[in-house]
Order: structure tokens, then sequence, then C-alpha cells
């Protein structure tokens, strides 16, 4: 894939998204030993990590490029399911457990942006260089 496709999908560069990945897939790989570590704790874990069924998302760069493509995108779960051979539920769990991950590597919070502006105020807060719009530019809005 060519960097004006991959950064039309994902939002990065080759170069930048390879330079993620030698972080996430290390994070990836400890959070999956902490989690069977509270699951073996707590008496509920059987298997240690790898054990169990193959999930679509095999490797940390597919699902590193799984979870930038859903931020960069932005796709309902059903159409995320269908580009990487998910059910619907397994897309909703695969970024609800892969945007801690995502954020820690990043060193940030991810907000997903608003969908909705719901007043001019509101419009001000988000947008705040929009004040010194001309006022009948805004009532387009």
């Amino acid at each position: 894939m060519d960097d004006r496709t991959l950064r039309a999908t994902i939002g990065l560069s080759a170069s930048e998204f390879n330079q993620l990945a030698q972080s996430f897939g290390p994070e990836i790989e400890k959070e999956g030993w902490c989690r069977y570590k509270r699951g073996f704790e707590h008496g509920t874990r059987k298997r240690k990590p790898g054990g169990g069924r193959i999930w679509n998302l095999r490797s940390s760069t597919e699902k590193l490029f799984f979870i930038l493509f859903y931020f960069k995108c932005y796709p309902t779960f059903d159409v995320l399911g269908l580009f990487f051979n998910l059910n619907r539920s397994n897309a909703c769990c695969n970024v609800q457990n892969l945007t801690p991950i995502l954020e820690k590597v990043l060193g940030k919070k991810m907000a997903l942006p608003s969908r909705k502006i719901k007043s001019l105020e509101e419009l001000f807060e988000i947008f705040p260089g929009t004040k010194g719009l001309p006022e009948n530019n805004l009532s387009n809005f």
C-alpha cells in the first residue's frame, strides 16, 4: 500500500505506522499477560495467552491497523466487521480492548468527535475560531 492510501485509511505514513507498531506490539503482549495473571489469580483463567480460538486479527500490526482505521474512518461496527471479517459484536469488543492500549502507547487519551453540535455556543466552544465569522454565514449551520 502506498503512503497516500495508507494516510487515507489510517492517517499515518508507512514509516509512522511502523514506528508506532514497534511500541504497540510489546504493549499488546504485556496486556495479554496482565489479563492472564488477573484471571489466574481470580481462578477464572485456565489457558495461557495464545491458547484457545484463533482470532481474525492475529498479529499486533493487524490490530494496530484495525484500531487506527476505526479512528480515522469511524465506520459502524457492521461496516468495520465487514472489512475485517468480524461480526459487529467482535468489532465492538476489539475497539474497546484495543483503544486503551493505543492510548497508552500514544501517551494520551483519545476522544471521539462530537456527533452533533446542538447550539451556536457549543460550536464556539469546540471551534473558537468561528467567533470571528460574520453572523450571516453561521445561519447555514
